[in-house]
């Protein structure tokens, strides 16, 4: 009795992980492509949602962690990062500053940004990677580059910035030091 007691807690537990992770699949899916738009959520959809919602599973996933996801135990770096393009034309006179590409569509927008992730790499220590992945890194940050100035026929030369967010520690936050300042990478002149 004890054994089936046990593995029926276990089974509902699974249950609950398996309808969190459902309900936030479709979350992140019809909240991404049908932003702004009405649409018949499907059968699966309602009941995951259903059981997200009931009380006693929402308050054992509110209390426990389940409701935050699996990608709230993941490191969010991307968002760590910019880079900015500065467009100069042939006599050196700024035509346009910036900080993203143009993109058609949202994917092009999410894809761009996580390959800040790589770049972590160039603040760690420089004897963790090879020299040849340094200048693999390198090479990202300037076909980057061209492709943004391919977007502006009268730009001759881009000078790009990658810039760390330092956000200000909790005791400069209660000071009223609020700005976040950015911190210089490396600047790539093309």
């Amino acid at each position: 009795m004890k054994k089936k007691l046990q593995l029926f807690g276990i089974f509902i537990i699974l249950l609950i992980v398996f309808a969190i992770g459902m309900k936030g699949t479709f979350d992140g899916y019809y909240g991404f492509y049908y932003e702004n738009k009405n649409y018949d959520k499907p059968l699966a959809y309602v009941i995951s949602e259903n059981i997200a919602q009931s009380k006693p599973v929402n308050m054992f996933t509110a209390y426990t962690g389940f409701d935050t996801g699996y990608g709230f135990y993941a490191p969010n770096v991307a968002s760590d990062f910019v880079m900015s393009f500065e467009l100069k034309d042939k006599n050196g006179n700024i035509l346009e500053q910036k900080t993203m590409p143009y993109f058609k569509s949202k994917e092009s927008r999410v894809r761009y940004t996580t390959v800040f992730n790589m770049f972590l790499d160039k603040i760690s220590d420089k004897n963790t990677y090879d020299k040849k992945y340094y200048q693999y890194l390198d090479i990202i940050i300037r076909q980057i580059a061209a492709h943004v100035m391919k977007e502006n026929p009268k730009a001759s030369s881009v000078t790009t910035k990658l810039y760390l967010y330092d956000y200000p520690s909790i005791a400069d936050f209660r000071q009223g030091k609020t700005n976040e300042n950015l911190i210089l990478i490396d600047e790539f002149k093309h």
